[in-house]
């Protein structure tokens, strides 16, 4: 048993051990790394990983939210979690469900973010409306794509049908980013401002 308080402390903020930390960290590319100081994650916020295709990203997602966040991972694969039940059970949630269906209350989220897994989600429309629902005003829905780590034949999504889909959802700032070693979109959920395309909307 750690009887350091500070270590323990530590270990709390940060991973499961010491040591599978490192072994994350190791494991990703530098593009990875920088990507990820891109999404701006921040301390204390809660955040939803809707689909888990890069395990080995949790140990950094843990660094930038800190003792005070909370990480839930959304998958309906029947091994999709794999050695991830073995971190603190109060740091990370996981939530066997589909992204058409989020076990969560509404506005409850700061960011959802789908890193080289929002292709796989299978029903894109309804998940990206329920992004929209779970995510609290100023909220970030991250698609982050096709970084070092992601199956190289899974094909990058096209920002343009995205930010159509996410427009049709309810968000109303689209920003995208798309360059040789990744794609990132975010879809923010602006307080007070609600833009609805859907022909259900329009109507």
């Amino acid at each position: 048993m750690l009887r350091d308080p500070y270590r323990q402390l530590f270990l709390a903020a940060n991973s499961i051990s010491y040591g599978q930390n490192l072994a994350g960290l190791a494991g990703l590319a530098s593009p990875a790394q920088k990507l990820i100081e891109r999404l701006g994650l921040g301390f204390g916020q809660r955040v939803l990983m809707a689909g888990l295709a890069a395990p080995g990203i949790l140990p950094n997602l843990r660094l930038k939210l800190g003792l005070a966040g909370q990480l839930l991972i959304l998958d309906d694969r029947p091994d999709a979690f794999g050695d991830v039940s073995r971190y603190d059970a109060d740091w990370v949630v996981l939530l066997k469900a589909k992204s058409s269906a989020i076990p969560v209350p509404d506005s409850s989220l700061d960011v959802v973010l789908c890193w080289s897994s929002f292709l796989s989600l299978g029903d894109m429309a309804p998940s990206a409306e329920e992004f929209f629902r779970v995510l609290g005003p100023g909220g970030k829905a991250i698609i982050a794509h096709g970084a070092p780590g992601a199956p190289a034949e899974e094909p990058r999504p096209c920002p343009f049908r995205l930010e159509r889909l996410f427009l049709e959802a309810g968000f109303s700032r689209i920003d995208f980013e798309e360059n040789r070693e990744a794609f990132l979109l975010e879809a923010s959920k602006v307080p007070g401002f609600y833009l609805n395309l859907s022909p259900a909307g329009r109507a």
